[in-house]
This record gives C-alpha cells, structure tokens and sequence, in this order.
C-alpha cells in the first residue's frame, strides 16, 4: 500500500522533472512539499512528533520508489524524515533537541544536513581534524567540511566534530549547529559528475559559537552513531541505487522495444536479449540482497557484515544495470535528450560516499576472519 502510493505520487509529480533539475542544477524543494502534503516527510520521525514512525523496510521502499523517479528529490528526503540527522536526533537526541527541530521536520518546514568528510577525513573518521573548544557553556568551533548533501537548502547541520583532544575515534563527537550562527559559513555549490541538484557544498567554521547543550554524541559515543549508519546503508545509498538501476532497465526495455534496425525492433536481437535478461539478474540479485538486509535492520539484527554485502553489490550493481542501458541505447544513450547517462552518473558517486566499496570490502573481510561469518 505504501510502495503503490508513493510509485503513484513519485512518478506524477518527480519525473517530469527530473532532467530539469539536473540540467539547471536546481535542488527540487518544491518535491518535498508534495511529499509533506501527502504525509510523506516525516516518514521515519516518531508519531509523537508528527511523522510517520515508519521502520527501516518500508523507509527502504519509499526512498526506492522516489529515486526511480529522481535522484535527486530522494537524497532531499533526507534532510526532512529519512536521513541520518532526524534519525539520530530521534535516536540519542536530547527532549529538547527533539521537541525543537522534529516537529518541523515531519512537516517539511526544516530541512536538515548531516556533514562527517573533511578534505583530510573521508573514510577514516578518526581523522577528523573540526575543532570544538569547550568554552563555559559554549563550544567554539574551528575546522571545515566537505561534500556536505543539501547544504545549500539545510537550516540545521549534524556536524562530526573533535570534542576532545585525545587522538582517533576517541576525541569524535557530533554537535547541531543552525544556519545563520556566527562564524558558520556555507560554501557555493560543488559540481560534480551526478545528483547536480542535491545543493552539495562545503561548510567552514570559524569561531563558531554554539551551546554546550547543542552536543548530541559526546566524545567517544560514535559507535552509537555508527549503529544508525548502519541502517542508512541499507535505507539511503543502496535503495537510491536501486531504485535508478530499475528506472534505467525499465527505460531501456521500452527503448529497445520502439527502436528498429534492419527492419527488426532491437528486443529480436539474440545478443541485446541477453544483455537486457543480464541486466534483470542483476537488479533482481541486488534488489533481494538489501531487501534481506533491510528486513535484518527492521528486526535489530543487522550485522556491519550484512550492510557492507549490500551496499557494496548494489552499488557496483547499479553502475552495471546503467551503463548497460546507455550501451543497448546506442548514441540515445548519451544524450542529454534521454535520462540514460543521468542515470549513470547519478549511481556512480554512491559507491564512494557512506563508505568507499573498498572500505566496505575491508569490512567484510574483517567479519570473517574474526569468525562473524558463516558461508
């Protein structure tokens, strides 16, 4: 029931608009109003605070069905009720931190970024170099930021930082800063190869004052967080792979299907059959590994080994499924007249960000020597 209708308002009121926004590199807002019309915002916010209270399968499903549609509006859903900042302000938050920005953000109202990569920090959080300074009841904060998703349209930022200064992990913790804070900067909008509408941008601080009692993880408690990544490896990256490898087999089945050759539609050709039956094995492979996964984290049972299997299959899945169907499209599939190469590019960074495959990979290995797997 949920799926059907957000496919219905997905396909209605996204797609129609999905190259544009890409094209003029324009975040798609307006998108995120529909869903907060249509109770769709706040999807994984508790109840008691205007959302949807939804788990981790059915928000799985939803950001599939959005990113089929567009990319772009799905990595926004982020920022509202499906991301990591309102889920880990649902999680470890304060009463006052949610009673302060869930409300609004079940309601699209305030939207939300969460910032962890530095220029010097991407996979190795230990490394993150962000100063926060206690100050009486104050922390001042020095550092900046990269690749931050929705920066740009954010009001409010989780933003990894060094409480202490003991080295490693250890000394990381997180704090809420808010859009207009003195000493907080927002840079201009970073281009890069695809999402060009998720208003990406650097963030820079200095002298950044902000209450002590904006710190939702202390120093040393990342592990908590990393718990709730853990889900978002499953809910965010990999279903938003998903759901664009599924839109560009679908597309490209109904090309293949229109456009003749030699007299002949393209779907009689034995070897684009096989490419195109390549493609369904692969989507349908990908899509029960996180489904499995996703089931996993809705019941508390998520191993880092279970995560990792996912993201990194349907990552690497997805880059396959797309540039398969730019191939079956030919020279169609190049153009910016069709949605096959935007379909590729917006894949291709996921298997970068939340966790390089290689790191993944690193992970996996990891969970079987110590045992933890069990062919």
């Amino acid at each position: 029931m949920i799926r059907d209708s957000i496919r219905k308002i997905a396909q209605e009121h996204f797609k129609p608009g999905a190259a544009a926004a890409d094209r003029e590199y324009r975040p798609p807002v307006e998108n995120i109003k529909v869903l907060a019309d249509n109770g769709f915002a706040g999807v994984a916010i508790p109840e008691e605070y205007g959302g949807l209270g939804l788990g981790v399968f059915e928000l799985m499903l939803i950001m599939e069905e959005v990113s089929r549609a567009c990319a772009n509006t799905a990595m926004l859903m982020g920022g509202t009720g499906g991301g990591p900042t309102p889920r880990v302000i649902a999680a470890v938050g304060t009463d006052a931190l949610k009673k302060k920005f869930l409300p609004k953000m079940a309601k699209g109202e305030l939207f939300a970024a969460w910032s962890m990569s530095e220029p010097n920090a991407g996979s190795d959080v230990g490394n993150v170099q962000t100063k926060a300074i206690r100050d009486g009841n104050e922390y001042v904060i020095n550092g900046s930021k990269m690749w931050c998703s929705g920066a740009q349209l954010a009001d409010v930022f989780l933003v990894l930082v060094r409480l202490d200064p003991t080295p490693g992990m250890k000394g990381v913790g997180a704090i809420m800063i808010e859009r207009g804070t003195p000493g907080f900067e927002v840079g201009k909008h970073l281009d890069l190869i695809g999402l060009h509408a998720t208003g990406m941008a650097p963030l820079y601080f200095e002298d950044c004052r902000v209450p002590a009692e904006n710190v939702i993880i202390p120093a040393g408690g990342m592990r908590k967080l990393f718990e709730i990544l853990d889900d978002d490896r499953v809910v965010g990256n990999p279903s938003i792979c998903l759901g664009v490898a599924s839109a560009a087999l679908e597309d490209a089945l109904a090309y293949t299907r229109e456009r003749k050759q030699f007299g002949r539609a393209l779907t009689e050709f034995q070897g684009l059959q096989w490419k195109l039956a390549d493609m369904a094995i692969d989507l349908e492979a990908g899509r029960t590994l996180l489904y499995a996964a996703a089931r996993k984290a809705a019941a508390g049972q998520l191993t880092p080994m279970d995560a990792s299997v996912a993201k990194v299959y349907v990552n690497e899945m997805s880059q396959r499924v797309t540039n398969s169907a730019i191939q079956v499209c030919g020279a169609y599939g190049l153009s910016n007249e069709f949605p096959f190469e935007r379909y590729y590019r917006d894949v291709r960074g996921f298997a970068i960000g939340y966790g390089t495959t290689e790191i993944h990979r690193n992970s996996i290995a990891r969970e079987m020597i110590l045992g933890n797997y069990k062919p």
